[in-house]
């Protein structure tokens, strides 16, 4: 991740249309890379490129005007298009019309799902980028592979079969064999010499006594404490306990009815009129902003620019209500920003004289394909289930370009659930490990 990518594939399809074949091409992108994939064409070659996205309203005017020439044979006016996934996927037939010459996809770990496939898997020639190939099980595997060979790949019943539990060497070597002419690999060592290291440091937190109290009666399904201070409707959902109890470690806020309570119990042993009294109600009801509150303030006296990944959008909520408090400077990205301002932030943020200290991102819209070589240091609020994604995470900032040594901080709450679940999830980079990494 961070290798180059983008640019090695736009040179390739300037290569073919130098070569005499004209498109059209289609690259088919997550939401936060297009604009860095526009920018990177109109760098690197002289296609006309066209980006489709938006409303209905403004995909048609694309139609009308960007696509075709007004002659009998209706030929083509761009050379290439870059689209998201979700577009593929809405079956735009004008997409689906078009005799393609070589489809790119990007972070082409999205294709595990084989129902999106489409008419993209008849395609003629067909490249996948990703940094993560390999990242829950075998069968994922399978999906790409029958994705860019189905005749050769065609029955994911047999090929689980043969590797679906990878128990002998055997088995891992003939894996080996099949994928080696089908893929280009590169790790960060074999291309630049001199990438700073990265160095990752598992912090474990407490619970505080307010989260103790939270815990223990998800756990125990103790309903009436959990609606105290709430109405009928604010009573948390605990048809899934384990969802419940990760909220809980990383804020107690997270929980239905749960803020006004807490604030009610922190204005019996705090003065209610003083003007950080919420900020330090959110503060001390949760281990892991105690810990943040500590660590931010160093980590700006020591120059540094931080980005704060997390899974729930309402928990960088939390976080950037206490940024506001605390007057840190920042940007953020979560699925409700749109294309355009994801690239506006991104630029703000990685400019020379920027004085954003914070990048707060959603872990699956802001952990792919993104370039913020502007921070040195990556906190990981909360694991996510599959290690991979936090891996997309850290290579944001861990990637060619930057020129300081990277610090993780991976927030972990101690004896809970959250503990349990990482560990679980960390043996999933095992499969990775035996497949990809030796060969």
């Amino acid at each position: 991740m961070g290798l180059g990518k983008t640019i090695q594939s736009i040179t390739f399809l300037y290569e073919i249309y130098l070569k005499g074949i004209h498109g059209p091409f289609l690259v088919i992108a997550p939401l936060s890379t297009i604009p860095n994939w526009e920018r990177e064409f109109r760098t690197w070659t002289e296609l006309n490129v066209v980006v489709y996205h938006g409303s209905q309203a403004s995909r048609r005017t694309i139609q009308l005007y960007e696509m075709y020439f007004k002659d009998p044979q209706g030929s083509y006016k761009f050379h290439a298009i870059i689209t998201t996934f979700e577009m593929i996927l809405t079956d735009c037939p004008e997409l689906r019309n078009i005799p393609w010459r070589c489809v790119v996809i990007d972070e082409a770990h999205r294709l595990k799902n084989r129902n999106c496939n489409c008419f993209l898997t008849f395609q003629e020639h067909k490249v996948l980028l990703t940094g993560t190939p390999l990242q829950n099980t075998v069968e994922e595997l399978f999906s790409l592979l029958h994705f860019l060979e189905p005749g050769r790949f065609p029955s994911e019943t047999t090929f689980m079969q043969e590797f679906g539990d990878l128990k002998t060497e055997e088995q891992v070597q003939k894996l080996q064999a099949i994928l080696k002419p089908m893929m280009l690999r590169r790790l960060k060592e074999d291309v630049e010499k001199n990438l700073a290291p990265k160095e990752e440091t598992i912090i474990e937190v407490e619970l505080t006594n307010i989260q103790k109290k939270y815990y223990r009666a998800i756990l125990e399904k103790n309903f009436t404490f959990l609606s105290k201070g709430g109405g009928q409707a604010n009573v948390p959902n605990l048809l899934n306990t384990m969802m419940e109890l990760r909220k809980c470690c990383n804020h107690p806020y997270l929980i239905n009815g749960a803020e006004e309570k807490i604030l009610e119990e922190f204005k019996e042993t705090h003065n209610a009129d003083s003007p950080d009294f919420q900020l330090q109600a959110m503060i001390q009801a949760a281990g892991k902003l105690v810990l943040i509150d500590k660590l931010l303030p160093k980590l700006k006296a020591g120059g540094h620019r931080v980005l704060i990944f997390s899974q729930m959008v309402r928990c960088l909520d939390i976080l950037e209500d206490y940024l506001i408090q605390r007057r840190y400077p920042y940007e953020r990205i979560d699925g409700r920003v749109r294309g355009n301002l994801r690239q506006a932030a991104i630029d703000r943020f990685s400019r020379p004289d920027s004085d954003r200290f914070v990048f707060l991102l959603c872990t699956r819209a802001g952990g792919l394909g993104i370039n913020l070589t502007a921070a040195d240091t990556c906190i990981i609020f909360d694991s996510d289930w599959n290690p991979q994604n936090d891996l997309q995470a850290q290579a944001r900032c861990h990637r060619i370009g930057q020129s300081k040594s990277v610090k993780i901080y991976r927030l972990i709450t101690r004896n809970s659930y959250e503990r349990e679940m990482f560990d679980k999830a960390s043996l999933k980079l095992g499969l990775d490990k035996a497949v990809l990494q030796s060969m």
